[in-house]
């Protein structure tokens, strides 16, 4: 009972101290099917911003449960990295500061030097997490984007996916726009 109690506390402190210092979340990123059928992404930081960080994940549903039960048993275990995606790396020469890009999922520029984490494909039953961060005193706020491969083939032509639903390219500019 006392480590239930201890874990509960512990959670509950952490997430209050993360919660208070967390930064803003923004849906400044979209993805769509090119031409080819592969998936694309756009990240496009607030007006003049460069992000200095970016990565890309994926997970199953039976993943995130065994993630979850695996915290539960000891939250002080470091969590296990999930499936398909990629990284910049954590040392080594930083990332080069980007502004508006526009790349392949799977594909990203050749300068950011990313670490690639199991198949480079699209794949269903994924959801897919794509987040980029923005820096001031600390993290500024970042850029998120979460989608499946079903998402991408419901989109028509013209249509991108950007805070969890289908929408015209247009009213992406215009959702960056108010977001910023």
């Amino acid at each position: 009972m006392k480590r239930v109690v201890g874990t509960v506390v512990g959670v509950a402190a952490g997430v209050g101290l993360l919660s208070a210092c967390s930064p803003a979340q923004l849906p400044l990123a979209a993805a769509w099917l090119g031409t080819d059928g592969q998936p694309v992404v756009l990240v496009k930081p607030c007006g003049h911003d460069r992000a200095g960080d970016i990565d890309l994940g994926s997970w199953t549903e039976e993943e995130m449960a065994d993630v979850a039960s695996e915290t539960a048993e000891s939250p002080a275990a470091e969590s296990p990295s999930l499936g398909t995606g990629w990284r910049t790396p954590l040392v080594g020469p930083p990332l080069e500061p980007f502004g508006t890009t526009t790349f392949p999922l799977f594909e990203p520029p050749r300068s950011w030097r990313t670490e690639a984490t199991g198949p480079q494909t699209l794949a269903p039953g994924r959801t897919y997490s794509l987040t980029f961060k923005v820096f001031g005193t600390g993290v500024k706020y970042t850029g998120d984007l979460y989608f499946t491969a079903k998402d991408l083939t419901s989109l028509r032509p013209g249509q991108v996916w950007a805070d969890d639903r289908a929408m015209s390219r247009d009213d992406f500019d215009d959702l960056v726009d108010d977001k910023c």
